[in-house]
């Protein structure tokens, strides 16, 4: 709830001196690398986001912030997929997003659904971000089978990005 509060503040009002907004869609591929009590994994896939700009045409001032959706899809440690979506938000390079990230089952880890947030750095054909994901099931399953932990990672993702305006 924090964080979309933080997002209301980054993102300024849409007036008449703010210009209009500016939709655009990104997508490209999405490589991490990230670290659970021993382990590190590592993933590779795809990101997308779509985006509306909130943007200021006004020379005295410069404000430059974006809320959206992005969705993930990756292939972690070449044994199970992780599946991510939620919202996000930019002022000028620093970005967060909030979702809810999915990792299906593997012999050793059951299927784990977790709390995704991620601040970022983003450019305008990339991004390199932090995420944290901590899990919302804990103990085994029946087969013993225990989901996985809470998550630290370093995400690179490299965006085309496409205007639906032009």
């Amino acid at each position: 709830m924090n964080a979309l509060a933080l997002l209301a503040l980054m993102v300024p009002a849409a007036s008449p001196d703010y210009g209009s907004p500016q939709p655009w869609y990104t997508v490209g591929p999405l490589l991490s690398v990230s670290r659970r009590q021993e382990d590190t994994t590592w993933g590779v896939g795809l990101e997308s986001t779509l985006n509306v700009a909130m943007h200021n045409n006004s020379m005295r001032s410069f404000r430059s912030g974006a809320v959206g959706v992005f969705g993930q899809g990756q292939w972690m440690d070449g044994d199970h997929a992780r599946l991510c979506g939620g919202v996000q938000g930019t002022f000028l390079l620093f970005g967060l997003e909030a979702g809810v990230a999915h990792e299906t089952g593997t012999a050793a880890h059951r299927p784990t659904t977790s709390l995704h947030v991620a601040p970022f750095l983003g450019f305008v054909y990339g991004s390199v971000g932090l995420r944290f994901n901590v899990p919302f099931q804990d103990g085994r399953d029946l087969s013993g089978r225990l989901p996985y932990g809470r998550e630290i990672g370093l995400t690179l993702t490299l965006k085309k990005p496409f205007s639906p305006m032009l």
